[in-house]
């Protein structure tokens, strides 16, 4: 299953668990998404959050095949955030992590259609949509 993060809002972030299809049924149906849960919390809360999650859903680390990461446009420290959670657990667990450009600010279920398309990498970078303003 692939576990998907999202957080392009500096005060929300978005776990959604992605089923593959199953090859065995007509067409490879089966797959999807299966749950989708914000989180209204800083971004100092991500990962007591994506922890939360993960025992609510009661999914360990080893069920998750590949990670899904909206890396931007967005807040810069979400973005900066739940990649850095992102790219931490896919290295730990040897897994791939997959870049989600998200300019739309299109909710999970209607991004999963391209998610196919995108290539693995084994790490990721945020995007961002401006340069930083450094104060």
């Amino acid at each position: 299953m692939d576990l998907f993060l999202c957080a392009q809002d500096i005060q929300f972030i978005t776990f959604g668990l992605v089923s593959h299809p199953t090859p065995t049924l007509p067409s490879g149906r089966g797959g999807g998404l299966r749950i989708e849960k914000t989180f209204e919390v800083p971004p100092e809360k991500y990962l007591a959050s994506f922890d939360a999650f993960l025992r609510e859903q009661q999914v360990l680390p080893e069920h998750i095949s590949r990670l899904l990461v909206v890396n931007g446009p967005g807040s810069f420290t979400a973005s900066r955030v739940s990649v850095v959670i992102a790219n931490t657990f896919a290295f730990v667990r040897k897994i791939p992590v997959i870049p989600v450009e998200n300019p739309d600010r299109l909710p999970i279920e209607k991004l999963l259609p391209i998610l196919q398309t995108l290539p693995e990498h084994i790490f990721v970078t945020p995007a961002y949509d401006r340069p930083p303003n450094i104060t």
